[in-house]
C-alpha cells in the first residue's frame, strides 16, 4: 500500500488549475514533491504554473476527461491523489435562473466531479490506495441567497462525497471535503450571471453582489485552502470535512445555533430584512 508520509513522486491531478485556488493548490503540491498535472480547458492560454504539467480537460465532456486521464497514465502511471477544483459561480435569484443555466451549473460543478472521480477510481482500487479532495464551500452547508444553484451544486458535492467515502474506504481510498468561505480569487470574474434580471429582485440582488465582491477582496488567502488540501491528502486518517479560514466559524454557527437564530443571522448578514 502506498504511504502518505510524503508526496514525493505521487501522481496528482488538480482540475481547474490555471488560476485562483486551483493554481495555488497545484503549485503547493508540486513544491512538496508531487508530480502534479493541472487541467484547463485551454492549457495553451493558461499562464504556466511552476512545477505543474498543464493538460487540456473539459470536465463537462466524457471524451475530454477520458483522453486526459489516458495521457496522464501513459506519462506517469495511475493517479494517487485527485483534487476536484474546477467550477464556477452562477449569480441570480432562483426565479431568474433558467433550467438550462441550472443544468450547466451542475454539469460543471457536480457532474464534472463525478466524471473525473469515476475516471481515476479504477486505478486507485487496483493500487489499493487513493485520496480524493473535493473543493466544496461553506455554502455546501449554508444558504446563499441569489446564488441558489451554486449552493445547490455544493450541497450535492457534500452528500456525494460523504457517501463515496463510505463506499471506497474498504479499497484504501478516502474522500474529503474542503470548505472555504470567501477567498481571494477570480471567481467573481470567472462566474456567470443569469440572463433574466427581474426588477423585483434588483435591489437585494445588486446589494448582495456588491457585498460578495467586497468579501472576496478581503477574503482568506488561497494558501489556506491549499494547506487544507495538503493535510487532507497526506493524513493517515483523513477527516471528512476541512473547513477553512472564516469557514470554520460559519460551519460551527450552523451546527450549534438554534434554527431560528441562524435564520435571523443569515437575513441580517445579507440585509434581507
Amino acid at each position: 500500500m502506498t504511504s502518505t508520509s510524503d508526496l514525493t513522486g505521487k501522481v496528482t491531478l488538480v482540475t481547474g488549475a490555471s488560476s485562483g485556488i486551483g493554481r495555488e493548490i497545484a503549485q503547493l503540491l508540486a513544491e512538496r514533491g508531487a508530480r502534479v498535472f493541472g487541467t484547463a480547458r485551454n492549457p495553451r492560454s493558461a499562464s504556466p504554473v511552476p512545477g505543474v504539467e498543464m493538460i487540456g480537460m473539459d470536465v463537462t465532456d466524457d471524451a475530454s476527461v477520458d483522453g486526459a486521464l489516458q495521457s496522464i497514465v501513459q506519462k506517469a502511471g495511475s493517479v494517487h491523489f485527485l483534487v476536484n477544483n474546477a467550477g464556477y459561480g452562477l449569480t441570480g435569484a432562483a426565479e431568474e435562473t433558467s433550467l438550462a443555466e441550472a443544468r450547466q451549473q451542475f454539469e460543471t460543478n457536480f457532474f464534472g466531479v463525478l466524471r473525473v472521480t469515476n475516471a481515476v477510481l479504477p486505478g486507485m482500487r487496483q493500487a489499493g490506495f487513493g485520496r480524493l479532495a473535493n473543493i466544496s464551500s461553506v455554502v455546501g452547508l449554508l444558504p446563499a441567497p441569489f446564488m441558489p444553484m451554486y449552493a445547490a451544486s455544493k450541497h450535492a458535492i457534500e452528500g456525494y462525497t460523504e457517501s463515496l467515502d463510505h463506499e471506497v474506504r474498504g479499497f484504501g481510498i478516502r474522500a474529503s471535503l474542503i470548505e472555504p468561505s470567501f477567498t481571494k480569487s477570480n471567481i467573481s470574474h470567472s462566474g456567470k450571471d443569469a440572463v433574466i434580471r427581474l426588477k423585483e429582485y434588483a435591489a437585494q440582488r445588486d446589494g448582495i453582489s456588491r457585498m460578495a465582491e467586497k468579501s472576496i477582496a478581503n477574503g482568506d488567502d488561497p494558501q489556506l485552502v491549499a494547506e487544507a488540501v495538503f493535510t487532507a491528502l497526506t493524513a493517515k486518517a483523513p477527516r471528512l470535512r476541512y473547513p477553512v479560514g472564516k469557514g470554520i466559524l460559519l460551519t460551527r454557527l450552523r451546527r450549534f445555533l438554534p434554527a431560528g437564530m441562524f435564520d435571523a443571522a443569515i437575513r441580517n448578514e445579507f440585509q434581507l430584512n
